[in-house]
This record gives C-alpha cells, sequence and structure tokens, in this order.
C-alpha cells in the first residue's frame, strides 16, 4: 500500500510540474542541447548587419527604419522567442519552463511592437512622398504577415490562459492553434524575404548585396 501511495504522489508531482499553474520547476536535463538555434542566431544578426549597412551606407531617412526595424523584429527578436520554448535551446535549456514560457511572450511583445513601429514608418514614408499603398508583392504579403501576426499574439493570450478556457476549448487544441498560426506568420514572412530587400530600390546598388544575403 506505501509503495502504491508514493507512485501515486510521484505521479501527482510530474503532473503539478507540467501544469500551467505550476511553479518554477527545474528544466529537463535529458533534452540534447541542440546549437542550431544558436547558428541561426549568428546568420540572423550578420543579416541584420548588412541590411543596416545598405539603409544607412547613404545617409538617414525615414525609410531606412523600415526595413531595420522589421528585420530587427521578425528575423532577430521573433526567432528568439520561439527558440525560447524550443526543446534544447542553448540560450534557455537551463531555465525552468515557467520562465521559459515568460521570456516567449515577453520577446513576442517587444519584437510586435517593434514591428508595428517599422509598419507606421513605411505607411507615413509613402503618405509623405504620395505613394500608392500595398501594390506590391512585398507590401501585399507584409500587410498578410502583419495580421498573421496579430492574429497570433491575440491567441498567445488564449495560450497563456488555456486552463482557465478549458470549458470552452481544451488547452492542447488553444496551444496548437497559436503555435500553428504563429509558425505561419513567420513563414509566410520568411519566404518573402527576397522580396522584402528587392523592392527597395532606395539600395540602389546595394540592393545585390541584399538579396544573396538574404
Amino acid at each position: 500500500m506505501d509503495n502504491i501511495n508514493e507512485e501515486n504522489i510521484e505521479e501527482l508531482s510530474a503532473m503539478d510540474r507540467n501544469s500551467e499553474s505550476s511553479r518554477l520547476v527545474a528544466p529537463n536535463n535529458t533534452t540534447k542541447t541542440s546549437y542550431l538555434n544558436l547558428v541561426s542566431n549568428i546568420c540572423a544578426l550578420i543579416f541584420l548587419g548588412i541590411i543596416m549597412f545598405c539603409c544607412f551606407k547613404d545617409g538617414v531617412t525615414l525609410f531606412s527604419f523600415h526595413p531595420t526595424l522589421m528585420s530587427l523584429g521578425w528575423v532577430i527578436i521573433m526567432t528568439s522567442a520561439i527558440n525560447a520554448i524550443t526543446p534544447g535551446d542553448l540560450a534557455t535549456e537551463w531555465m525552468p519552463i515557467r520562465l521559459r514560457s515568460a521570456r516567449h511572450w515577453v520577446l513576442q511583445v517587444f519584437g510586435g511592437i517593434i514591428i508595428l513601429v517599422g509598419f507606421l514608418i513605411i505607411l507615413s514614408n509613402k503618405i509623405i512622398n504620395d505613394k500608392p499603398h500595398f501594390t506590391t508583392l512585398h507590401g501585399k504579403f507584409g500587410l498578410a504577415a502583419l495580421i498573421f501576426m496579430l492574429s497570433t499574439m491575440i491567441g498567445g493570450i488564449g495560450a497563456l490562459y488555456s486552463l482557465k478556457l478549458k470549458h470552452y476549448l481544451a488547452p492542447i487544441y488553444t496551444k496548437l492553434i497559436h503555435a500553428s498560426v504563429g509558425m505561419l506568420s513567420l513563414c509566410k514572412r520568411a519566404a518573402v524575404a527576397t522580396q522584402h530587400v528587392n523592392t527597395y530600390t532606395e539600395f540602389n546598388v546595394n540592393a545585390t548585396i541584399a538579396r544573396w544575403t538574404s
């Protein structure tokens, strides 16, 4: 009987550790550390550096901040937010699960704000120069990615409070929808990375460098 009770206690403890309302618990040490996220972060930093070089090489304009902020928000911060909850991530594997979750949504909010600022900058630049909006593939895909991003962030609130919403939708489905839409929005943005720099005529000769980097 004592053995059965001990097994039940251990099982309940494991369930409590994995629940949404759990306290800070130690990370899973059995997960093998992956260095791919580190490599992707290094590549992202190189990409951002070259984009900034192309934007500010010939001076500072309002437009210069649009590709810079978009690259920072999407390629650096949003990717880091996803990596924060990826098993084996070198930077966050040592963190308790609740801390990793907090890091994820804080980075998502921060990245979302930067992306919105970048969007408002290009919108203002179009208005100032009396240019049409969302006429290029880049503009259309960018707007779609922005809508997907906002939908993902709203879904993130549902995922954060999935247990409180369990009477309406099972937590596993809430998180699955959030993760699926999030990956779709990030892939949509990554899929048009070439158009992202290819349509920047202001880059002039530097556009070739940016395209190859992308």
